[in-house]
């Protein structure tokens, strides 16, 4: 049997916490670092359903990819949506370790499986590791190449940005997308792969010419479980449960 501090050992020597963006949010977020872990259940994101999920479970530690608590917060009721779910968390002796930007940058991480899962053999780490850059084994048109990540994510919801022929690629799991990934984009003559695109952003792949592909932000991490709870049952002698009730939340 291990212990939450043993949890949060491990992933901190695997996914340094340090190496987390500065807005970020990782590590021990709720709970007694000494209590008991028989049951951990892997998730994307702390929701009700899944605190629930846990409890009938009974698993003692949730790890999530997206911080239960992710800005600071000065109260803790159940006023919040965050404060209910932590208040939920504690009364039920539930801790909740949160391993999120970390492991979106890290050598096997979420941006690792976003180009791996495109087609990705060899490939270019860029921009601190928050994105890759690789060619496609061949070219193809735009809208094939399209189809392609709505297939290879399993995802519902794809919008995107341009035309012509797809060689070069550049993934970036989430919110990565920035003005300096569109330059570099236009400059290398890309097709950039991310989630959560802005109207600005948009806007300016469009004016640039730079071709755009964006899925959901779930679509582009859902790896995570998977490859977190294999982590987990290969360190540690506990059941690992993957949860059933995150689910991608849109609909078509």
């Amino acid at each position: 049997m291990c212990t939450v501090a043993d949890v949060t050992a491990a992933l901190n020597e695997r996914y340094p916490f340090e190496t987390a963006l500065s807005f970020d949010n990782v590590g021990l977020l709720v709970g007694h670092k000494d209590a008991k872990v028989e049951k951990i259940l892997v998730c994307l994101d702390v929701t009700h359903d899944v605190i629930a999920e846990a409890k009938e479970a009974g698993a003692t530690l949730i790890v999530s990819h997206h911080p239960v608590i992710f800005r600071e917060i000065k109260r803790v009721t159940d006023e919040s949506y965050t404060g209910g779910m932590v208040l939920d968390l504690a009364e039920n002796k539930i801790a909740a370790i949160a391993v999120h930007t970390d492991y979106d940058c890290a050598e096997e991480g979420n941006n690792h499986h976003l180009a791996r899962s495109l087609g990705a053999k060899e490939f270019t780490v860029i921009d601190d590791g928050f994105a890759i850059e690789f060619d496609l084994e061949r070219e193809m048109p735009f809208e094939e190449f399209r189809r392609m990540v709505k297939s290879a994510l399993a995802d519902t919801v794809i919008r995107s940005v341009g035309s012509g022929m797809v060689r070069r690629v550049i993934t970036s799991c989430g919110a990565g997308i920035s003005e300096k990934l569109i330059l570099r984009a236009k400059e290398t003559n890309a097709c950039i792969v991310t989630a959560d695109v802005k109207h600005n952003y948009a806007m300016m792949a469009l004016d640039l010419g730079v071709r755009l592909v964006e899925t959901t932000h779930y679509a582009s991490e859902w790896a995570f479980t998977k490859y977190m709870a294999k982590f987990l049952a290969e360190k540690f002698d506990v059941e690992v449960i993957l949860s059933r009730k995150n689910t991608h939340p849109y609909e078509v």
